[in-house]
């Protein structure tokens, strides 16, 4: 029968809260490549693969939202897509919009992100991805692209894959599409710009060079993309790994390598690892967990609510004290998502205002310091274990523009409305850089240990390790002046 046509809100994307601005990329150094093929030499059968992952700062925004048009309702031109937009009225809807406005505001305000590798198909093309917690599709630019930003990065070229399949349906993944005109379309809105693009499958492989998870799966092959934010990126694409946000089972990546990819992965867990300085190592972990770069053992907890990698926080501590903030919100208690695409720790308005208070910051989330102040420790309680963050962890400071004895310094917490769904924390980058952080896909569990950032150069033998690299491009600082690039070229080389 003929299909009804329809535009449909999905979950995708999520709330983002980024930290500063471009992004990066360097190549391997010829001492580490050695180590690599030394790794790969000694692995086992079942293997852990562990991409390198570079820091990036600058337009480099993760999606905030998508939907998906029928082809009577699709708008060939950007500029009219807004013409077909209509939300859903449901509370999962509401839910989308309000985490996607903490996004966009949050990427508008500081902007972070960290990326690796994806190949796809046969022969395997590659690609410079963003892994991206809080969104749910692999997205990479198409040979049919002619937009100008697409122009400077990787295609993917379908007639050169001898497994690419053109799919007519988000919600019939598998189905085979006759007509190219007659096809779902999906619109992607960044923070600063917007993307379309079709479904396709092939081969999708995890690891890098340096070993690989592969599997057959569903992918977005986008063929319009805006100049901001992608014309300048160093990235081509995204990995979507959201626990459950894809339009269909088969556009969750690694829900689909975690079960029929060659070889077989020892757990269906993947697992981060972010260095505490942007100059730091940076990776993530596709079959298992790393037990070196953790200084304590994983604490688990089961994913609250399904979609994103959400989970129940029973109390917030400022220096190991109960705020007791979670106690009004009654058996459901706050509630905290870890998102590798957000740069800030972002709360309820209330919540995040108490907070910044008991933490010394009263009136804003910057405020003149001394050099030898003091500041509280922050901690979240989860799973009964309180995870607790020192002050250089959730706080930056600089001299630049004061005194010898003062400073400036700057909380990265945001304070963000009511997402329709309960108090919600987003646990971003400075979380994220405290703690090693499991997923288990199979199990619909959240592990958190604490970070050794203190890890020996030499890993395990059933390990398969690229080296991080990453950048801050020249950018201001605080006081307004010309700051020079970050990078971490030397911990690699």
């Amino acid at each position: 029968g003929q299909r009804v046509s329809l535009v449909r809100t999905n979950v995708a994307a999520m709330f983002r809260a980024l930290l500063a601005a471009t992004l990066g990329l360097a190549g391997l150094s010829h001492a580490n490549s050695v180590a690599l093929r030394h790794a790969q030499q000694h692995a086992p059968e079942e293997q852990l693969f562990t991409v390198a992952l570079r820091a990036s700062t600058g337009h480099a925004y993760v999606p905030v939202s998508h939907r998906n048009v029928r082809p009577s309702q699709r708008h060939v031109s950007l500029l009219e897509r807004s013409a077909a937009f209509s939300h859903q009225q449901s509370r999962q809807a509401s839910l989308q919009t309000a985490l996607y406005r903490m996004r966009a505001q949050a990427q508008r305000v500081h902007a972070l992100q960290y990326f690796g590798e994806v190949t796809i198909g046969s022969p395997p093309q590659t690609f410079t991805v963003i892994f991206d917690t809080g969104s749910g599709h692999l997205m990479v630019p198409s040979v049919k692209c002619d937009s100008a930003a697409c122009a400077k990065h990787k295609r993917f070229q379908a007639n050169q894959s001898s497994t690419a399949i053109p799919i007519s349906w988000a919600d019939e993944p598998l189905t085979r599409a006759e007509d190219d005109t007659d096809r779902d379309t999906m619109v992607v809105n960044f923070a600063t710009g917007d993307a379309v693009g079709q479904y396709m499958r092939d081969k999708v492989c995890l690891g890098g060079l340096s070993g690989k998870f592969c599997a057959m799966a569903d992918f977005v092959e986008m063929t319009e993309e805006s100049d901001d934010p992608f014309k300048d990126a160093q990235w081509d694409g995204i990995v979507g790994l959201g626990q459950a946000v894809s339009d269909a089972a088969d556009f969750n990546i690694f829900g689909v390598l975690s079960t029929n990819s060659t070889p077989s992965m020892k757990m269906p867990v993947f697992a981060v690892y972010l260095g505490r300085d942007i100059d730091g190592e940076a990776e993530i972990t596709f079959g298992g967990v790393r037990k070196e770069r953790m200084a304590s053992a994983l604490t688990w907890m089961p994913v609250y609510e399904e979609g994103y990698w959400q989970f129940q926080i029973s109390d917030v501590l400022i220096n190991g004290k109960s705020t007791n903030m979670c106690k009004k919100y009654g058996q459901r208690q706050c509630q905290g998502v870890l998102d590798t695409g957000s740069s800030l720790v972002m709360g309820p308005e209330n919540d995040v205002a108490l907070i910044l208070k008991e933490l010394s910051f009263e009136r804003d989330t910057q405020i003149s310091c001394t050099k030898d102040q003091k500041f509280p420790n922050l901690g979240f309680v989860i799973a009964g274990k309180t995870f607790e963050m020192e002050a250089d962890d959730y706080m930056d400071r600089s001299q630049d523009g004061h005194d010898a004895n003062m400073q400036s310094c700057w909380a990265h917490l945001m304070p963000v409305r009511d997402t329709g769904r309960g108090p919600i924390f987003v646990l971003g980058m400075p979380f994220l850089r405290a703690f090693y952080t499991a997923y288990d896909v199979k199990n619909k569990k959240i592990g958190i240990a604490k970070a050794n950032h203190k890890a020996s150069p030499t890993h395990s033998a059933d390990v398969v390790v690229e080296p991080l690299m990453a950048l801050q491009p020249d950018m201001e600082d605080s006081a307004n002046k010309a700051a020079p690039a970050v990078n971490n070229k030397t911990h690699v080389a």
